[in-house]
């Protein structure tokens, strides 16, 4: 009975497969479509990068030093490489970037008369920009934890060379190597280039999203900003600015506590739109905001006592930021999205609200706050 039983399992195993082999050449032959199983999903690339462009009503920098009073447009593009997962160790992710930015404020009609960094007539200021370029590696760790460390560099081309100007103290014909002029109110600083700055920032920061489960992730963290070099080229400014501010010292140090409340309206709205709320303050030892030596703008303590630093804080700042993924766009073309928002700034140190008087212009004043705003499209890969 046994043989009988796998003679039988034998034939049936035999004929199945004879029938699925001339099922599929008699499909085959046909010209059937055959179903074939399906191709293994594409490993997820270790790179990534993004490009954005901005239009800023009005620019400071995280430090509360007043770049723009009116507003420049500005291009934002950078890399990542992951050099290291897993998942499961202490070290979760090991990763290199870096980072450009330009801005275009000189001859934008946003640019400012009165603006530091360029000057918005072109037979004046001529073509000036600035760009910034950073190079970072980031450590993630314990899961929720990430350690990165950011080295920046900024500089300023101006693309006329020597300019004739009126009213400027050093005289009214230019030298063949006059790069950059500046004509606010107030405040000659003749022919000179922009300087080139370098610091440092190493980050803490927590994703305690992934460990509370709240609607509303905080992600706490610290920066230890620090100056590397000074200016090194010559002019009024003298050769100690800070890439932090005109009043801050050229190789010191201070840190930039701050969180950024996060919440995505998904879930409630059913609208793909992030809402963030940067929020920081700078904190360090008082002489970080009196450190220059220089004659520029930087020195206001040298030069009266009412716009010496005024403590170890330097602003305060928060706002809202609103970003709009634009998922009708095909995924094969980018992640899309767009971004409007605003930030205030409470200039809290007295050698920073001296600052930003020179560079808006003395019709401005010293004050407290400042209130910028931005809109920006971008596109992430």
């Amino acid at each position: 009975m046994s043989r009988t039983r796998s003679s039988l399992a034998l034939l049936v195993g035999s004929v199945c497969a004879l029938g699925l082999g001339v099922t599929a050449a008699l499909a085959a032959d046909l010209g059937l479509p055959v179903k074939a199983p399906p191709a293994p999903p594409a490993p997820p690339s270790n790179w990534s990068a993004f490009i954005e462009t901005n239009v800023d009503f009005g620019q400071v920098n995280p430090q509360g030093q007043a770049v723009y009073k009116e507003g420049d447009y500005n291009v934002v593009a950078g890399a990542n490489l992951a050099l290291y997962n897993n998942k499961s160790g202490f070290i979760n992710n090991w990763s290199i970037g870096g980072l450009g930015i330009v801005d275009f404020a000189a001859n934008s009609t946003l640019g400012p008369d009165d603006s530091f960094w360029a000057n918005s007539n072109p037979t004046q200021g001529g073509s000036g920009l600035y760009y910034i370029l950073a190079a970072d590696t980031s450590v993630t760790f314990a899961q929720n934890w990430t350690l990165t460390e950011t080295f920046y560099h900024l500089a300023g081309i101006n693309a006329n060379g020597a300019t004739t100007g009126a009213g400027n103290p050093i005289g009214a014909v230019q030298p063949a190597n006059c790069t950059w002029l500046h004509f606010a109110p107030g405040a000659q600083f003749g022919c000179l280039d922009l300087p080139a700055w370098y610091w440092n920032e190493l980050k803490l920061s927590l994703h305690d999203g992934a460990i509370t489960h709240w609607p509303i992730s905080f992600n706490p963290y610290i920066t230890w900003y620090a100056e590397l070099y000074p200016s090194g080229l010559t002019g009024e400014l003298g050769t100690t600015t800070s890439a932090a501010c005109f009043s801050c010292n050229s190789e010191s140090y201070d840190f930039i506590i701050g969180m950024t409340p996060t919440l995505g309206l998904m879930p409630y709205l059913h609208i793909p739109v992030t809402l963030t709320a940067p929020t920081w303050v700078t904190v360090g030892p008082s002489s970080f905001w009196e450190g220059n030596s220089g004659s520029g703008p930087g020195s206001a303590c040298v030069i009266n006592a009412p716009n010496c630093s005024s403590g170890n804080i330097g602003v305060f700042t928060s706002g809202l930021t609103a970003t709009w993924a634009l998922t009708s766009i095909p995924v094969q073309y980018g992640h899309w999205h767009i971004k409007a928002g605003f930030q205030w700034y409470d200039i809290v140190n007295k050698a920073l609200q001296a600052d930003n008087e020179v560079t808006y212009g003395s019709s401005f004043g010293l004050q407290q706050n400042i209130v910028t705003g931005f809109l920006g499209l971008g596109v992430g890969f």
